[in-house]
Order: structure tokens, then C-alpha cells, then sequence
């Protein structure tokens, strides 16, 4: 169970630290609809890439901006593989 908190904790923090990153760099991602961004916009982002379904209406247009959400990708990626590891054995 104390595995469970941990790893829900985690991606709630992931959640957080990643919405920050999104917002320091605004200028590296577009919105699709309008051109201001609102803080939910952020949260969003992060929560759909943390949840693995990666579909929002924010996208990065720089470098910057796609090696941060690859990032959180990879991040997501390793945790869910790990916990299925730990799970199954």
C-alpha cells in the first residue's frame, strides 16, 4: 500500500513540477484557440501527458519545448514500468 501512495505522490508532484516548467517557458508552446494562456491550461498539459493520453490543445513549437514534454514522457513511461515490475513480482 505505502508503494501505491508513493507512486500516486510522485505524479502528483511530477504534475506540479512539470506545470511550472510549462509555464516558465509559455513562449516555447502555442495554445490552438486563443494566444493567452490561463494557469489550468498548464495543469491540463501536464496531467494529460502525466496520464499517458498526451492529447491537449497546447503543443510545443521550439526545441525546448519538445525535450521538456519528452522528458515528462520518459519520466511517466519509467514510473508506470516500474510499478507494473514491482506489481507482478
Amino acid at each position: 500500500m505505502k508503494l501505491v501512495i508513493r507512486t500516486g505522490f510522485f505524479h502528483v508532484l511530477c504534475i506540479c513540477f512539470f506545470s511550472l516548467l510549462y509555464f516558465l517557458f509559455q513562449t516555447h508552446f502555442q495554445h490552438q484557440y486563443k494566444e493567452k494562456f490561463e494557469t489550468i491550461d498548464y495543469i491540463l498539459l501536464s496531467t494529460t501527458i502525466q496520464a499517458g493520453v498526451g492529447i491537449s490543445q497546447i503543443y510545443p513549437t521550439s526545441f525546448y519545448g519538445k525535450i521538456i514534454m519528452i522528458i515528462q514522457q520518459v519520466i511517466m513511461l519509467m514510473t508506470h514500468i516500474f510499478t507494473i515490475y514491482i506489481f507482478t513480482m
